[in-house]
């Protein structure tokens, strides 16, 4: 797709990473996303795809996801800890 000679991407050419959203009693979400958002211990930070690995802490804020269709969903924490590794993002909270 074109506009005044730009390119946008279409939902299924853009790369997505697989997020896991979990607490000790089950998965709050486990699907691919295209980007994520998360108030780290140092502040806020949006994950996109080919991320370079990182472990962070998590801090009280909301947890803000974006899906391939431009869906957003949130989830509020209070702390928690956020892996990322090989396009894949595990939070547990």
């Amino acid at each position: 797709m074109a506009w005044f000679g730009l390119k946008f991407k279409t939902m299924s050419e853009q790369k997505t990473l697989q997020l896991n959203i979990a607490r000790v009693d089950g998965s709050l979400f486990m699907g691919e996303v295209v980007s994520v958002t998360v108030p780290g211990s140092e502040g806020e930070m949006t994950l996109l795809p080919d991320h370079t690995p990182l472990v962070s802490a998590l801090r009280a804020g909301t947890i803000t996801l974006r899906k391939a269709d431009g869906e957003t969903e949130e989830f509020p924490v209070v702390s928690g800890t956020l892996e990322v590794s090989k396009n894949s993002v595990t939070i547990l909270l």
